[in-house]
């Protein structure tokens, strides 16, 4: 019998089960925690010494404490104590103190290149002959501004 969900570990309810609130509060606060996550910091070993019910923290590979070998996971503060959660491959977290995005990808959590970034200016085409190769040049330099700010692949 299959006791939590595939992607995000959440507690599932179990026929014949006892105490069903635990378990259905238990996938309450990791949905809290889960959808549209934000942290307060990314990268800080320790655990804080006073943290408020609802902060969560993206736990580093040097991790100390409560969060020793907990490498990648978030760290969600409530009232029974600590919850660890694990996001999948592809998600994406706001850092509170760095203002920027956090995507999860097979080699563990990265800043996304392009956030907190303004967008570089891109001249419209103008003047020109030919406006076959005026267009071309246009599209060509779209595209390595685009390439440089990570929006798009090599």
């Amino acid at each position: 019998m299959v006791e939590r969900t595939a992607r995000l570990g959440l507690p599932l309810l179990v026929a014949g089960q006892g105490q069903k609130d635990v378990t259905h509060n238990e996938a309450l606060l990791a949905l809290d925690a889960l959808l549209a996550p934000v942290v307060e910091a990314a990268w800080q070993a320790a655990p804080p010494a006073d943290p408020a019910a609802g902060q969560t923290w993206l736990i580093p590979s040097n991790a100390e404490g409560e969060w020793a070998g907990k490498d990648g996971q978030l760290a969600s503060w409530t009232a029974g104590g600590w919850r660890y959660l694990n996001l999948p491959e592809g998600a994406v977290l706001f850092d509170r103190m760095e203002g920027r995005t956090m995507r999860r990808s097979v080699a563990g959590w990265e800043a996304d290149r392009w956030t907190g970034e303004v967008a570089p200016a891109v001249s419209p085409p103008s003047g020109g002959s030919v406006i076959d190769v005026e267009a071309r040049d246009a599209i060509g330099g779209l595209i390595a501004r685009l390439r440089a700010a990570g929006l798009l692949g090599s």
